[in-house]
C-alpha cells in the first residue's frame, strides 16, 4: 500500500524545520477513465448532531485486470457528518451485477474488503482539491477519474 515516509531537514530562514517526504510514491492506475458528480447530502446518522452526509457517484469507461469483465459502477456511502476519525463502510456496486464492500478512511481513500478488487485501495481523482473536511461536508465535487493506489 504505501511506504514510509523519510524526515529531512530543511533550512526556512535561518530555522531548521523537519519535513516528512514520502519514501516511495504508491502506484497509481486509473480504473475508470470518467465519472459523475460525488454528491453529498445531509441524511440523519452517527455523526456530529446525529447526522451523516450520504454520497453517491457514478464512475465509467473502466477496464482493470483487478475488477475483469467490469466497465461501470455506482458509489453509495455514509460518513459520520463532521467526524474525522471514523472509518466508513460504503460499496461499489459494479454493472456486471457484483458489489464490493469498502472502508473508507478520514483521509478519502477507500479499501476494497469484499468482492472484486478485495484488498486494494481506491481513490476518486476529483475536479478540484479535497481536503478531510471536504468529505465529512455536504458538498458535491465533479469526478474526473478512479484510481488503484498500489
Amino acid at each position: 500500500m504505501f511506504a514510509q515516509s523519510v524526515v529531512v531537514a530543511a533550512v526556512l530562514g535561518g530555522a531548521v524545520l523537519p519535513l516528512s517526504v514520502p519514501a516511495e510514491s504508491p502506484t497509481v492506475s486509473v480504473v475508470c477513465h470518467r465519472g459523475g458528480v460525488l454528491t453529498g447530502t445531509m441524511v440523519p446518522g452517527t455523526g456530529s448532531a446525529g447526522q451523516s452526509i450520504h454520497r453517491e457517484a457514478d464512475v465509467w469507461g473502466c477496464s482493470s485486470p483487478v475488477l475483469p469483465g467490469i466497465t461501470s459502477g455506482h458509489f453509495t456511502a455514509d460518513l459520520p457528518w463532521n467526524s474525522l476519525d471514523a472509518p466508513s463502510p460504503g460499496q461499489f456496486a459494479w454493472d456486471e451485477g457484483s458489489v464490493s464492500r469498502v472502508i473508507g478512511q478520514p483521509n478519502g481513500l477507500w479499501t476494497i474488503v469484499d468482492g472484486p478488487g478485495s484488498g486494494h485501495t481506491l481513490r476518486f481523482d476529483l475536479a478540484g482539491e479535497m481536503n478531510v473536511w471536504w468529505y465529512h461536508w455536504n458538498n458535491s465535487m465533479a469526478v474526473e477519474s478512479l484510481s488503484f493506489l498500489d
